[in-house]
């Protein structure tokens, strides 16, 4: 079933509240969409009101072509939905929506179902956005709303921390070498128009890497230029690493992050000699030891097939997969060739 959305969002950073209006377009029937709003000012299909419970909406949709109209107010959200923080007098406003939270910015039907985007924000100031050129899925819909000033090419940060341009240029220069190491090693070219990385206040998690667009929590920005190297190479070859891994091709969150932290193992064995990535995995201080057990799994393939045969599947599934969904059986079929 193919499902396209036009969202367009109204934000006014000093209310409580934002607007959302979502059209969605989908064939086939389906019992309901997920909706988690304060308020539903119209809420239509095929023209004819459909009912809230607060949050799904009842559809009763015809077996062809349909279209989904609900325009809602929604709260913004301490932890997943659309966020509001303050720095330095400033209000800045982002979206995580990552695992099942997309109902709480936009009527969704799937919120892990590819479907095409089209995005309009309405709201001062400069918007940055995930890339919506091909399918995505709901919960890597991404918007970063706010007074951002651009410390290196792509790097975004809070007004405040405009003068940091060092630490913007180093980030920027680990992104672009991460690009170019993993479009060497997988042969597949990086999937996006660009890699924009933007430092917001108080996410909750360290990062978030949609469609051409890594989010970073801002205090990463003084740990990724003043930790130890390995430490940098990781997190940002880690999220790197999910352009392929998950948003070219999504899967089980497990195999996404197993496969992210294999791949950031090798960036950072070749990007930063001597570092030894592979070694006192348990111990090591990096950000992705709660991927171990999904890591462990992919190096036994490894173990098992070797480098170069893992490395030759994964390729195979990124480009036979491209923009579309892959399973663990998907890729032990193409280890096995």
């Amino acid at each position: 079933m193919t499902i396209s959305y036009d969202i367009a969002w109204t934000l006014d950073p000093s209310a409580a509240t934002f607007r959302g209006r979502t059209t969605a377009r989908f064939r086939g029937a389906r019992p309901h969409a997920e909706l988690a709003a304060v308020e539903v000012v119209r809420a239509t299909l095929n023209g004819r009101d459909v009912p809230w419970d607060g949050e799904r909406l009842t559809l009763r949709a015809a077996p062809e072509d349909n279209v989904l109209e609900v325009d809602a107010v929604f709260p913004y959200e301490s932890e997943r939905g659309f966020r509001k923080a303050t720095d330095d007098g400033d209000t800045y406003l982002y979206t995580l929506h990552y695992p099942q939270w997309a109902k709480r910015s936009f009527c969704c039907l799937e919120p892990d179902r590819r479907a095409a985007f089209a995005l309009t924000v309405d709201t001062p100031g400069p918007v940055l956005t995930s890339d919506t050129a091909f399918p995505i899925v709901p919960y890597a819909v991404t918007v970063a709303a706010g007074p951002w000033s651009e410390v290196g090419d792509d790097v975004h940060v809070m007004r405040s921390r405009a003068v940091e341009r060092d630490k913007g240029e180093e980030v920027s220069r680990l992104l672009k070498r991460s690009i170019a190491y993993f479009e060497h090693l997988l042969g597949v070219p990086y999937p996006y128009r660009r890699c924009r990385a933007v430092f917001v206040p108080e996410l909750p998690i360290l990062a978030f890497s949609a469609p051409g667009l890594i989010m970073f929590d801002d205090g990463a920005l003084n740990a990724l230029t003043s930790r130890e190297p390995r430490y940098a190479v990781t997190v940002v070859s880690h999220e790197v690493a999910h352009q392929w891994a998950g948003n070219l091709v999504d899967s089980e969150p497990w195999l996404v992050e197993g496969l992210a932290t294999y791949l950031s193992r090798l960036a950072t064995e070749e990007l930063l000699p001597g570092s030894r990535p592979w070694s006192e995995l348990d111990t090591a201080p990096l950000p992705d030891r709660a991927y171990l057990p999904h890591l462990t799994r992919v190096a036994a393939v490894e173990e098992a097939i070797g480098r170069t045969a893992l490395v030759q599947g994964l390729t195979t599934c990124f480009r036979r997969h491209a923009h579309a969904t892959a399973s663990w059986a998907h890729l032990q079929s193409y280890w096995r060739q």
